[in-house]
This record gives C-alpha cells, sequence and structure tokens, in this order.
C-alpha cells in the first residue's frame, strides 16, 4: 500500500511538473512585430470565448506573457505553438471583462529572453452565443464526405449532427435553427433512398416529403419566422457550370425558384404570385425580427441562362406578413433594385435588435460563395444606403454570415486565408453599427488544424446551445417513407 502512495505520489508531482510554466524575466525589447498565425492582433473578443491560441512562424524558443488587472499568466511555446490552458484563460479573462489582455511574446537568444512588440485583445462583456454549427464539405461541391458539424466556442469540442456517410454519401445541406434555438432545427437530405427534409424538435426526429404537385421542387433555402410556426423556403431548380476562362471556376444559379411558406403547425405550404411568380426567379428568403415583414430575392429570368449568366442580377424585395392569420401581403416594395445599381444582392440577414441588415453583393448570380468579388454590405432599411463593410472585406471571398442572438457578434464565411477553403471568421458590431477587426474561428493547434482540413467551413451558423439528437436515429428516420405536406390553394 505504502509502495502504490508513493507511486500515485511520484505521478501527481511528474503531472504538475509538466503542466507548469516557469517564468521568465525579459531581458530588453527588440522593438520588433511578431508574427503569429492567425492574426489575433489587436482585436475585441468575448468573455466566453475558447482559449485563443496562436502559433510563432519564427524558429528557436518562444515564451508569452498574457497581463490583464491584477492577473498574469506565462506560457511556454511547444514547435511554435501557444498551447493556453482553459483553466487559467478562463480565471484571466473573468477578471477583465471589459477591459484589455496584453500578449507579450519573447523569444530566447544567448541565455536572454527578448521581448516582441506587444499586442492586445480587448475582453468584451458581450458574450457571443455557445455554440455553431457548420456544414463540412470538400470545396466545388464534392459529395464524397460532408457532415454538419456543431462547435462548443467556450472550448475546442466538435460533435457530430449528422455526417452523410449514414445516408449512402448523399449531399446533407441548409441547416436552419428558430432565432438560434439549439431545440429546433431543419435540414435537407438528397439521396435515391434519403431523400427528404429532416425535422428535429427536442431531439424527435421527423422525415418530410415537401415536394408537392404543385411546387417545383422540395423545399431548400429556409429561415424561420421569430413565432417558430412559419418557415420560409424557396424551392429552387438548381444547376451547377464549370468555366475555364473565369477566376469562378464554378457557377450555381437557378433555372427556376420561387418562395413558399410552410405552416409546421398545420403541415401546409401556401405562397402567391408575387413569391411565386412565372416571370422571375424568387429566393433566398427571410423573416424581419418582428415577423412582420417577408424579404426576398429576385431576378428576371434569363434566355439561354448558362451561356448569359453576367445578365442574371437580384434585387431584394419585402411583403408585409400576417402571423395571426398565415397571410402574405399583397404589395410588393423594392429594398434594392438590380437594375439601377447594376449588382446582385443576396443572403439578407437582418440583426435580432432589427437595427441593421448585412447582405452580400456580387457583379450577377446570388451564389456569392463562389465569387471572388463578394463582399459584405450593410444595407439601411429606411433609406436603402448600401455601405461596404471595408473592415470585413478582403480581394477575396467573403460571403454567408449569421448574427448572435445579443446582436453584438456576426460571424461569417472568408476565403482570404488560402483563397480556396472557406473559414468562419467573428466580428464584433458595437451598438453604433462599428464592425471590428475580425478573428478566425479559434482551434487548439490553429496552425496545424487549418493547414491540414481538407474540407470548407459552409453555412456557420450561430446557435444558444448545444444540439441534442442521435445521428444514427436521423438516419433511420430519413430511411423510412415520411409525412406529406400539403400544399393550401
Amino acid at each position: 500500500m505504502k509502495t502504490l502512495l508513493k507511486l500515485i505520489l511520484v505521478a501527481l508531482t511528474l503531472q504538475f511538473v509538466a503542466c507548469s510554466t516557469p517564468e521568465i524575466t525579459i531581458s530588453r525589447s527588440t522593438g520588433e512585430q511578431v508574427e503569429i498565425f492567425p492574426d489575433y492582433k489587436d482585436i475585441i473578443i468575448p468573455c466566453n470565448i475558447a482559449p485563443m491560441n496562436f502559433n510563432v512562424t519564427g524558429e528557436g524558443n518562444h515564451h508569452l506573457i498574457i497581463s490583464g488587472s491584477g492577473e498574469q499568466l506565462q506560457v511556454r511555446a511547444e514547435n511554435g505553438l501557444f498551447d493556453i490552458p482553459i483553466k487559467e484563460w478562463r480565471r484571466v479573462m473573468d477578471a477583465n471583462v471589459g477591459g484589455k489582455l496584453e500578449f507579450t511574446v519573447a523569444r530566447e537568444e544567448n541565455g536572454e529572453w527578448l521581448s516582441y512588440e506587444p499586442f492586445t485583445m480587448e475582453v468584451s462583456p458581450d458574450p457571443i452565443d455557445s455554440h455553431l454549427a457548420y456544414r463540412l464539405l470538400p470545396p466545388a461541391e464534392q459529395w464524397l464526405k460532408i457532415g454538419i458539424f456543431q462547435r462548443n466556442l467556450e472550448n475546442f469540442d466538435q460533435k457530430v449532427i449528422y455526417e452523410n456517410k449514414l445516408s449512402e454519401n448523399n449531399c446533407i445541406n441548409c441547416h436552419t435553427f428558430p432565432a438560434r434555438n439549439p431545440d429546433k432545427m431543419m435540414f435537407h437530405l438528397r439521396a435515391k433512398n434519403y431523400n427528404g427534409t429532416a425535422m428535429v424538435e427536442n431531439g424527435k426526429v421527423t422525415k418530410l416529403n415537401t415536394k408537392t404537385p404543385e411546387t417545383i421542387s422540395s423545399l431548400v433555402y429556409p429561415y424561420w419566422h421569430p413565432s417558430e410556426r412559419f418557415i420560409v423556403v424557396s424551392t429552387n431548380i438548381i444547376y451547377q457550370s464549370y468555366y475555364y476562362h473565369s477566376e469562378d471556376r464554378m457557377e450555381v444559379y437557378d433555372e427556376k425558384s420561387d418562395v413558399v411558406v410552410y405552416d409546421v403547425e398545420k403541415g401546409e405550404i401556401f405562397t402567391n404570385d408575387k413569391l411565386s411568380s412565372p416571370d422571375a426567379m424568387e429566393t433566398l428568403p427571410t423573416f424581419s425580427p418582428d415577423g412582420k415583414s417577408l424579404y426576398f430575392c429576385t431576378a428576371e429570368n434569363v434566355e439561354r441562362l448558362a451561356h448569359n449568366i453576367d445578365k442574371l442580377k437580384y434585387s431584394l424585395c419585402r411583403v408585409d406578413f400576417d402571423a395571426e392569420t398565415g397571410t402574405i401581403g399583397e404589395k410588393v416594395d423594392t429594398v434594392f433594385n438590380a437594375k439601377t445599381d447594376g449588382r446582385s444582392i443576396s443572403f439578407p440577414r437582418i440583426s435580432p435588435d432589427g437595427k441593421r441588415m448585412v447582405v452580400v453583393l456580387v457583379r450577377y448570380g446570388n451564389w456569392s460563395i463562389n465569387h471572388k468579388d463578394s463582399d459584405l454590405y450593410t444595407l439601411d432599411l429606411e433609406t436603402g444606403e448600401l455601405e461596404p463593410i471595408d473592415m470585413l472585406n478582403t480581394e477575396e471571398v467573403e460571403s454567408y454570415h449569421s448574427w448572435s442572438t445579443n446582436s453584438r457578434w456576426m460571424v461569417f464565411s472568408s476565403r482570404r486565408d488560402d483563397r480556396l477553403y472557406t473559414r468562419p471568421y467573428f466580428t464584433y458590431v458595437s451598438e453604433d453599427g462599428t464592425f471590428h477587426k475580425p478573428f478566425l474561428l479559434p482551434q487548439r493547434d490553429p496552425l496545424t488544424h487549418y493547414r491540414d482540413i481538407l474540407h470548407a467551413y459552409n453555412i456557420p451558423e450561430l446557435i444558444s446551445g448545444e444540439v441534442q439528437v442521435n445521428p444514427h436515429e436521423i438516419a433511420t428516420v430519413m430511411a423510412g417513407e415520411g409525412e406529406n405536406l400539403k400544399f393550401r390553394k
């Protein structure tokens, strides 16, 4: 027994030594800027974010000192990686909410520690929603391995919501949640034996057959009404073309599309001629936070579309929506006119506080994730004035975006890192609408992770908690017959 206790004591001592970081004393400053990946210099971060681990790109021994109000944390680099202990990180963060943390990187040289110029991270008292849901898929829409995952933003845990290996490697897409509520979600499976829409509510899975004789396709791009009773969805006949002469090598476009509303309680789909006109293509709808307005993108039909794709320009329109009666208004207001502007609009998303809409503008089409010129803009819903979000836009793709519950954070897709893979970036949005320097989704070893992963992050959606569902139950239910939706005439 004494021998066993001694072994346990030795093991605990070795563990403590291995986990502790000997503190250093800096001899002097080099005056140089340190090169790190990701670029986390001088950003604003949520008070509940995971450790902001980063890699030093230079060779040699490196050390990190994190200083704040009455707190300090030192971390030794292992192969250039600063892996910040989460418990210590939380202690320092909690002590500096509303303040700033100073990060000083030092390198060892001839037995001395020389520091680089420090940088800061401001700790916002506004938390971000605890989880992020996204699809991981190879570029160019190859369906060999696709999954919908959820990441806990307060640590590094990633869990599967659903993977297509459970259903014959089919396409799975368009996950959506009502007001960032993880207890309800909807997404689509496209496959011969699993085709349909999965509706998840408090862990229970239901399969919906959403194609009706009156609609051109199954439901495609959805957005929930704040009441959670209605989902506005587009129905689309989608094609892909590949262009060897264009920097935008692949184009995804609709030959036909309409917008319909799905009444969840009644199992009915309904629309009107303003949302489903044979002379136009309506798509990518959204509701306002108060549920009284329905926005949608619309474009005039184009002849020989595959050859004239640059003539496909989408405007943004709105109609009234009455949730009490489940009716769509007849008067259509044009919020953004593609004819007069010359560009095309997609992915309208309004902050939950109703103060601002962020959209994507491109030269043509609406599948902006494939357009190098895709940029994020704010749209004033009263004046129609557009402003580019210069702090977020680069020469590469900036596209799909979603808001946090408190309207202080927004996540968006960007290809700025390698021009091929979309990655999720976060930005803090001040009360006055100022967008601050964005930062890449933290990883335990960011350099290795983003270098080695061969999948793009697609459709990043902030949610307020973890989705509780069994992926195998989804596969089992989706292999069944499903419930047929009705069309309300």
